[in-house]
C-alpha cells in the first residue's frame, strides 16, 4: 500500500515502491480524499498499471489518524465517493476494495452485505477481497487484528452466495496449496497474505550472485529514472549478504567500490560485477558461506513484499 499523498508528492515512489508494471501486478492505495485519491489513481493508469485497489482494511494507529483504511467501512459513502472521483478524473482500469468483515461493533452480516451492496449498485467495482477477520481500531495493535478476532471464512462463502455476479476473493489464514484449493469450491479467488514469504518453499532459491546482479539491474533501471540516491545507501541492502572471511573481504571491498561519494553509479555497479568475477563467488564451495548466507538471501527477496492487508 501506498497513501495516495505519497504518490502525488513525490509520483517517482511508484516505481520505487512498486517496480515495473508488469502483468497482475496491483497498486493498492490508502486514502479518504476522493480528489488526492483520484490523482493518485490516475498515476497509476499512466504508468501502466493495469488495477488499483482501494484499501479498506488496514487498522493501525497511522491509518486511523488519517481516517482511511478500516476506518471507511465505518463511512461507506466516502468509498462511493473516492470511486466516482477516480472515474470522473478518467481512470479506466478495474478498481477493486479490499475490505475486513466487519469494523468494532459494527460486525453483523447484515452490516457487510449492505456495505458491498452499496458499493456494487452504485459504482462499477465488481471485485472484492475480505479479510475473513474484523478488526479492532482501539484496543489491538495490526500484527493483534491479524490473529486477535477469529476468522470467520463462512461469512465470506455467504457473501459470494449472495453476491454471484461479483467476484469475491477470500483472504485470512491460508498456508497450503490443498487449503487453496477447496476454498476454490466456496469462492471465486484466494489471496495470500504474508505466508508468502513467512514460508519460502527451500527449492528453487536464487543463489546469492543471483540475487545481486538482479539488484544491480533494478540499480541502474531506477539510476536512469532519476532516482536520487546516495551510493553507500543504494548499495546498502546487499552488503551482508556473505559471511565467515570471504565475507569480510567482500565487505571491504564493496565499501572501497562506492568511494568517492561522488562516483556515478554505473562505474559503481561495473566494478561490482568485475569484483565479483575476481573473488570468483560462483564457483566456489567454501564453508565461510552456507547457512548464514543462503537465509540472508531467503530474507532479502521475503523483503521484497509487504503490506497492509
Amino acid at each position: 500500500m501506498i497513501h495516495c499523498n505519497a504518490l502525488n508528492y513525490n509520483p517517482k515512489d511508484l516505481f520505487n515502491f512498486f517496480g515495473e508494471p508488469w502483468e497482475g501486478k496491483v497498486v493498492q492505495l490508502g486514502g479518504s480524499d476522493p480528489e488526492a485519491m483520484s490523482k493518485a489513481a490516475v498515476l497509476v493508469q499512466e504508468n501502466g498499471y493495469k488495477e488499483v485497489n482501494l484499501n479498506v482494511g488496514c487498522p493501525s494507529p497511522r491509518v486511523q489518524k488519517g481516517a482511511f483504511g478500516a476506518v471507511l467501512m465505518k463511512t461507506p459513502s466516502t468509498v462511493v465517493d473516492i470511486i466516482h472521483s477516480m472515474i470522473k478524473a478518467g481512470v479506466t482500469i478495474p478498481i477493486t476494495v479490499k475490505c475486513r468483515i466487519g469494523v468494532d461493533n459494527l460486525d453483523s452480516y447484515e452490516y457487510l452485505y449492505d456495505f458491498i451492496k452499496l458499493i456494487s449498485t452504485t459504482t462499477p467495482v465488481d471485485h472484492f477481497i475480505v479479510h475473513a477477520r474484523k478488526c479492532w481500531l482501539k484496543g489491538l495493535s495490526p500484527k493483534q487484528n491479524r490473529s486477535v478476532p477469529p476468522l470467520k471464512h463462512e461469512v465470506v462463502y455467504q457473501l459470494a452466495k449472495d453476491f454471484p455476479h461479483l467476484t469475491i476473493t477470500i483472504n485470512g489464514g491460508f498456508n497450503t496449496t490443498a487449503q487453496i484449493k477447496e476454498q476454490l469450491d466456496l469462492v471465486d479467488g484466494v489471496m495470500v497474505g504474508r505466508e508468502a514469504y513467512h514460508n519460502v518453499p527451500a527449492e528453487n532459491i536464487k543463489s546469492t550472485e543471483e540475487i545481486i546482479e538482479e539488484y544491480l539491474e533494478y540499480v541502474l533501471t531506477e539510476h536512469e529514472r532519476g532516482t536520487p540516491h546516495s551510493n553507500s545507501v543504494v548499495m546498502g541492502p546487499i552488503k551482508m549478504l556473505y559471511g565467515g572471511r570471504r565475507g569480510r573481504e567482500y565487505r571491504r571491498r564493496l565499501a572501497a567500490l562506492i568511494l568517492p561519494r561522488t562516483k556515478p553509479l554505473p562505474d559503481i555497479v561495473r566494478d561490482m560485477r568485475q569484483m565479483m568475477q575476481e573473488m570468483n563467488f560462483a564457483s566456489s564451495s567454501s564453508e565461510d558461506e552456507g547457512t548464514e548466507s543462503d537465509t540472508k538471501v531467503m530474507g532479502l527477496e521475503a523483503s521484497s513484499i509487504s503490506g497492509c492487508v
